[in-house]
């Protein structure tokens, strides 16, 4: 049997505040209530209220200030996001990205949950003990083999191309100082560079005594037969009940993740479906990877028209918008985080759309068909007053004025626009 539909369990950039707020699925609860023990054994704080409370500390604010949280809530978040989902859609094939690894082998069966969670924290404690300087990670707008050739210019010890996400989505890992140089390089050439909210320079070489510590940490956690099929990217393979998968857990933190090659072989498989469990941007990554397949995330209950057999949703109720009923900003940082393949933690409304996110005016334009589609706006509204905006949180405010209510309900209403919407960005007020 083809495995026609994957499920996607995302590491970093799998966390938003309070993504479960509200949730009452016992699958949900019970993954949140044993993250929580496991916590408490290893003298920690539990992580369910980052996952049930909106006004929790968001990813960047837990990267700096509490990396062991982030990193467990990472895997409830992954393993419960799969387990609701999997009401919906059952999978024939599970693959985890980066840390996510552990809540697929999870879900499968290789570890019971318990387990899982006590592989993240043993997995945190040694980052915590033997990463050897501050590190984190960088996405380029650049092919992996592009990718590469930057950081052999840079030439810094521990520098090295970490993840291939997309064709034109490569991130690099390294010390601080390394990753400031190709920031400053990659600007010079114009390459879209984003800083990740990780806390440590993961899929790198600076990591190799903390996978050795985590290695020798969890010996003692059992394996246990798989109940479902599971795809590594690391392994380039399937896994099996043969495969050391502790050992590979391990080895995943000091070599590249190679995403893209684990997209394409499946889809050349007969992969149709990709279910992202979470809202780190996956489905927007394979969208861009591989023609002719319907992908949806867990997190959006609306999402945008996707290449493939997804529904189109009807246009939105201007009512909704403003009035407590829609995140607009939410829903905004969410669709360029999957079209750009970003992590949505890293597109923050005060990011500049040129400058931090590398969107120029042609990309301006090609975004602004997708959020007049998501958000029903109709041919009336001033394209060249979008396209002008320097932030998503100013384009949140046009949204939403556009749709027929003002963010801030003491605000006027926006002037007549023009009656077309430009889609040639060199006639619109944008820069290049």
């Amino acid at each position: 049997m083809a495995a026609e539909t994957v499920f996607l369990l995302p590491g970093q950039g799998g966390y938003v505040p309070g993504m479960f707020a509200g949730e009452t699925a016992t699958e949900v609860a019970e993954v949140l209530h044993i993250a929580d023990a496991v916590a408490g054994e290893f003298g920690r704080g539990g992580v369910s209220g980052l996952l049930t409370d909106p006004d929790a500390p968001d990813a960047a604010t837990l990267a700096k200030d509490d990396s062991f949280a982030l990193q467990l809530a990472l895997y409830a978040a992954a393993l419960a996001s799969a387990r609701r989902a999997a009401h919906r859609r059952s999978p024939d094939v599970l693959v985890g990205h980066s840390m996510g690894e552990i809540a697929a082998l999870t879900y499968a069966g290789a570890f019971d949950i318990a387990d899982g969670a006590r592989l993240v924290c043993h997995r945190a404690l040694a980052l915590l003990a033997h990463c050897p300087q501050p590190g984190g990670m960088l996405a380029l707008t650049l092919p992996a083999g592009r990718a590469e050739h930057l950081v052999r210019a840079v030439a810094a010890p521990g520098l090295a191309v970490a993840v291939t996400n997309a064709p034109r989505h490569t991130v690099v890992s390294g010390p601080e100082e390394a990753l400031a140089t190709v920031a400053r390089v990659a600007s010079a050439l114009e390459v879209g560079a984003v800083r990740l909210p990780a806390p440590f320079p993961f899929h790198g070489p600076l990591l190799g005594v903390a996978a050795e510590a985590f290695a020798a940490a969890v010996s003692d956690v059992r394996q246990r037969p798989l109940r479902a099929l599971v795809y590594s990217p690391v392994a380039g393979s399937y896994v099996t009940d043969a495969t050391d998968l502790k050992a590979l857990l391990a080895r995943q933190l000091t070599v590249p993740v190679p995403f893209l090659a684990a997209v394409r072989e499946l889809h050349a498989a007969g992969a149709q479906h990709f279910v992202e469990c979470g809202a780190a941007g996956l489905a927007g990554l394979v969208r861009r990877s591989v023609p002719d397949v319907s992908t949806e995330s867990t997190a959006d209950t609306s999402a945008e028209p996707t290449a493939g057999t997804g529904p189109v949703p009807a246009p939105v109720d201007a009512a909704t918008l403003g009035g407590g009923g829609r995140d607009v900003l939410g829903e905004l940082r969410e669709l360029y985080a999957g079209t750009l393949g970003y992590p949505v933690e890293a597109v923050t409304g005060d990011a500049d759309l040129e400058a931090d996110l590398g969107i120029d005016s042609l990309k301006r334009a090609e975004m602004l068909g997708k959020v007049s589609t998501r958000f029903g706006l109709d041919a009336s509204v001033d394209g060249g007053r979008f396209l002008a905006q320097s932030t998503l949180a100013e384009l949140a405010e046009l949204v939403t004025a556009a749709a027929g209510r003002p963010t801030d309900p003491g605000a006027a209403s926006p002037t007549a626009a023009p009656p077309t919407l430009i889609a040639d960005p060199t006639s619109a007020a944008a820069p290049t």
